[in-house]
């Protein structure tokens, strides 16, 4: 017969036999490094990195390209001057210097000069600005008279064009165009080209110098040779004609 407790005492619950149950709200455990779903790989930032560096390379060249096409492209000339020349550059009219894009007097490259057989006369034009277009011209027109030795001094000149370091000279005569004319062509390998005719008149010598290059779109070019030697001769028949 079972006896019961002693007074103040409990009797114990009996034990369970078996699996013992996790107590009550104990979460589920983290599972060990190693265990559990996969993460999702970590994307490379490499697409990004040269998209930016591709980006910036393409905004220094368009920056450089224009930057180039505004400095070949601007107007070279300057503005209107006043300035008086000698009277036998007055020889030279308005439309001839229109022709060949210099319309400006340029007084520091003008002078005459007395000589002791003659007269030596320069006369110095270059662009206008807003007036001459882009690119560059000059005009110089030298004008000697009296000389005693005019078919000396002509082969003279010439031979002095032709020794032009610049290019490779060209020559070729001129018919029509006073007692004797010649035109020397000098091209170069960069868009400078020059072309000069000289004239003989009785014992007077017309030296016309014209040159110049064009705007390209990115770098200069060489102009049109028939459209120089236009103009060269177009002043040199006017100076001719009025000496």
């Amino acid at each position: 017969m079972t006896q019961p407790p002693p007074h103040g005492w409990q009797q114990q619950p009996p034990r369970h036999q078996g699996r013992q149950q996790p107590p009550p709200h104990q979460g589920r455990q983290r599972p060990p490094p190693g265990w559990g779903p996969p993460q999702p790989p970590r994307k490379s930032k490499a697409p990004l990195v040269l998209g930016i560096l591709v980006g910036v390379l393409v905004l220094a060249g368009l920056i450089t390209g224009l930057v180039l096409y505004l400095n070949i492209n601007k107007d070279s000339g300057t503005s209107r001057r006043a300035d008086e020349l000698p009277s036998v550059c007055g020889n030279v009219s308005e439309a001839a210097l229109a022709k060949a894009r210099t319309t400006n007097p340029n007084g520091l490259g003008s002078r005459e000069t007395e000589l002791s057989d003659g007269t030596r006369t320069s006369c110095s034009w270059n662009q206008t600005k807003g007036v001459d277009g882009k690119g560059h011209r000059s005009t110089d027109v030298y004008v000697s008279s009296e000389q005693e030795q005019a078919e000396a001094d002509f082969d003279r000149i010439v031979a002095q064009h032709m020794l032009n370091k610049e290019g490779t000279p060209q020559m070729k005569p001129l018919e029509g165009l006073g007692d004797k004319a010649a035109v020397v062509l000098v091209e170069t390998d960069s868009a400078f080209t020059e072309i000069s005719i000289i004239v003989r008149k009785d014992d007077a010598i017309v030296e016309v110098d014209h040159l110049g290059w064009d705007a390209g779109l990115f770098s200069n070019t060489s102009p049109d040779v028939a459209e120089l030697e236009a103009a060269a001769r177009g002043i040199a028949e006017e100076m001719a004609a009025k000496i």
